[in-house]
């Protein structure tokens, strides 16, 4: 084993480590992984305890907040994935032989979700879970020789999904593609690609309805999106030109032109770009630059952040 100690306290203990440039791992954090590999321009926040017992790695771009036990045969995480604070990957069955996750690129993990890995889940790419989300691969209590019910077994959940707030996914159960779900579901069933889902316990609620192509509904949203844009860059004091070609399926911001129909964007960016980046991020429309996200702090917030120190 080797280890490899930052200023502030944290390390990786591995066998074999790769890291990646510009890796920041923030104060009381430690990983332990048979074999450690993280990608380029990772940041990893405070009190955060890995425990990986083969392999862990996380792609570039990747964001883990604080907070957080991660335990696991094995943990794959890929590109660009936000992973929030509280997040707990183990609980009851952690150390079975099926233990491992995996997590697609451009996925965002919220804060205060368990993914129980008594056996494997994957999760695939371009997948939201929000906030105290909660997916089982065992539940069982009571004797079953006395008749009472235990289930476990893998989990899959597809690409594109949004599985909202406090939903509960039970163990042997698919999510397919291209899904969305209501928020506070009980998902006790598989869920083919395409439909929109919701209730406890889930059913089908629409079949066959993502993704949709509408062109002039998607010119309007644009329009929508712009307008709010503008009010918001004037709120953070940015001075944005926006122009829209409905036909090209452009957006020019300033000198930089984001093309809706390629996700590229083509010149060079400043604050006030990445903001509008980061802005359409939020409507799920994302351009992957290979830089993080980032976005404008009001002025009325930033003149708050002072250290005690600066002030007289």
């Amino acid at each position: 084993m080797q280890i490899h100690r930052f200023e502030n306290g944290s390390y990786i203990i591995a066998e074999h480590l790769q890291l990646g440039h510009n890796v920041q791992i923030g104060p009381h954090t430690a990983i332990r992984a048979t074999e450690c590999i993280i990608g380029d321009d990772v940041t990893i926040g405070s009190h955060n305890a890995f425990l990986v017992g083969q392999r862990l790695e996380i792609g570039m771009l990747t964001t883990i907040g604080s907070h957080n036990t991660l335990t696991a045969r094995t943990i794959k995480l890929g590109e660009y994935i936000f992973w929030d604070s509280h997040v707990t990957v183990g609980h009851g069955g952690k150390f079975s032989p099926d233990a491992h996750l995996t997590v697609g690129s451009y996925s965002m993990i919220c804060a205060r979700i368990t993914l129980n890995t008594n056996h494997r889940i994957d999760i695939g790419e371009h997948v939201g879970i929000g906030e105290d989300v909660a997916v089982w691969t065992h539940g069982s209590f009571l004797p079953i020789l006395d008749g009472f019910p235990a289930d476990f077994g893998p989990v899959s959940i597809g690409h594109h999904v949004w599985l909202p707030a406090r939903s509960t996914v039970l163990p042997n159960r698919r999510i397919g593609n291209n899904v969305v779900i209501g928020t506070n579901t009980l998902i006790n069933k598989d869920l083919p690609d395409g439909c929109l889902a919701g209730g406890i316990p889930v059913r089908v609620l629409k079949e066959n309805v993502y993704p949709s192509h509408n062109p002039a509904r998607n010119a309007n949203l644009m329009r929508q999106v712009l307008h709010d844009y503008i009010e918001l860059a004037a709120y953070k004091d940015l001075q944005a030109e926006l122009h829209y070609d409905e036909d090209k399926h452009l957006i020019r911001c300033n000198e930089v032109i984001f093309n809706l129909s390629t996700l590229k964007t083509q010149g060079t960016f400043t604050r006030i770009e990445e903001d509008f980046r980061d802005y359409l991020r939020r409507r799920g429309i994302k351009f992957f630059t290979g830089k993080p996200f980032s976005s404008v702090l009001p002025e009325e917030y930033r003149r708050l952040l002072y250290s005690p120190n600066d002030l007289p």
